[in-house]
């Protein structure tokens, strides 16, 4: 078993940075940088990724903490003014992809931008940017899974084995975006598109099947809606985004003529 261990602040000097807060703000500014380097090698104007990230990051926080609270709503049935303190935790990474969404959309029908061209230097980071800020969830540990005896499972102080479905989330969005580096050389990824489709499916069934592993025996477990995470079925709502927008666009071909 992986011996318990926690990270919860870093100490430079005289300055105390938080873990998860240190590493949420370096995958901000990780997409930010990539994409809008991105952007600017496909021929776009990288300043646009830059104005759009104030409201995108503003919108992503909102959205974490909404859906956050929506489940977990008998934490605040006796405290809404708790729901104002995000400081002291509690955000969920589907909620801040939802609200990062509805603040880009906003910006690129005002602005009138294309939406494939910024958009798909974003998705093609936005896995990095993930794995980055699940490092972070890692170190403090806060998605704590079901006791399990698997050898890769983190024993805590109690004694008790788990799962740590932070981790497991990270690995499979470093492992999406090494895939994406992989087949940035074929000349079919170029097609507007074919990141954004790879990533609403990849990360909703792998967020699915990950949230089966998370604990349902503490106080601050996910709720339950009919056996399924909050997390799940927004989950499965960018699967079916990521295959309506295949199959409209054909934007994902694998015939071998085209490889």
């Amino acid at each position: 078993m992986i011996p318990y261990f926690q990270v919860t602040s870093i100490e430079i000097g005289p300055i105390t940075l938080q873990a998860w807060g240190t590493m949420l703000a370096l995958a901000f500014a990780v997409g930010i940088y990539f994409s809008a380097r991105e952007l600017k090698k496909n021929g776009g104007d990288p300043e646009e990724i830059i104005d759009a990230s104030f409201w995108v990051i503003i919108s992503a926080i909102f959205g974490a903490r909404f859906f956050y609270v929506l489940g977990n709503l008998d934490l605040f049935r006796d405290n809404w003014l708790g729901v104002f303190r995000i400081w002291e935790g509690g955000v969920t990474l589907v909620g801040g992809i939802i609200g990062a969404v509805v603040a880009f959309l906003i910006y690129v029908k005002r602005k009138k931008a294309d939406f494939w061209e910024l958009t798909e230097p974003v998705l093609f980071i936005l896995p990095l940017s993930v794995f980055i800020g699940r490092i972070g969830c890692f170190l403090i540990h806060d998605h704590m899974g079901k006791i399990t005896s698997v050898p890769w499972g983190m024993e805590y102080l109690d004694g008790t084995v788990r799962h740590e479905t932070s981790l497991y989330n990270g690995l499979s969005m470093l492992l999406i975006f090494i895939v994406f580096l992989f087949l940035k050389r074929f000349t079919w990824s170029k097609k507007q598109g074919f990141y954004t489709t790879i990533f609403l499916i990849w990360y909703g069934i792998s967020r699915f099947i990950a949230d089966y592993f998370r604990a349902e025996d503490l106080p601050m477990s996910d709720s339950r809606w009919y056996g399924f995470t909050p997390n799940q079925y927004a989950a499965i709502a960018m699967i079916c985004l990521g295959l309506y927008l295949n199959k409209k666009y054909k934007i994902v071909n694998f015939k071998k003529e085209n490889i």
